[in-house]
């Protein structure tokens, strides 16, 4: 009878299931990861270029952050002040729109590349490159 007990505690509910399958783990970076829910896979070197452009992406939008909160136009008049500050939010915030419209709107992960590689000739923060 103790011996029944010692088996019981060793053994897990559904061990006897027959669509349990059991196997290797796999190795990470083996296997191209999922991405999604429509099925499409990446390559572990897509990945890290995604991750070096996306960190592009936040540097530039650093970069027009220190411009704009560094550098201030005396403009008169309320509106025009207005659209110099929507202006500048814009230039802070494009980065990001422009790499969720890519990541959004196109499918094919050789148009996303050149979409963010064309946002990182674009968006470059040009006034904190070069002042003057």
């Amino acid at each position: 009878m103790a011996k029944d007990a010692d088996e019981e505690a060793l053994t897990w509910a559904g061990d006897s299931d027959p669509t349990h399958v059991s196997g290797k783990p796999a190795v990470a970076g083996a296997a191209p990861v999922k991405v999604g829910g429509g099925g499409s896979s990446l390559s572990p070197v897509l990945l890290i270029l995604f991750g070096v452009i996306a960190g592009v992406y936040l540097l530039y939008a650093i970069g027009w952050g220190i411009d704009a909160f560094t550098h201030s136009l005396p403009v008169a008049g309320v509106l025009p002040q207005i659209m110099y500050q929507l202006g500048e939010f814009l230039a802070i915030v494009s980065p990001a729109l422009w790499a969720l419209a890519g990541w959004v709107l196109l499918k094919k992960t050789p148009f996303r590349l050149l979409w963010l590689f064309v946002g990182v000739i674009l968006l470059a923060p040009w006034p904190f490159i070069i002042p003057g």
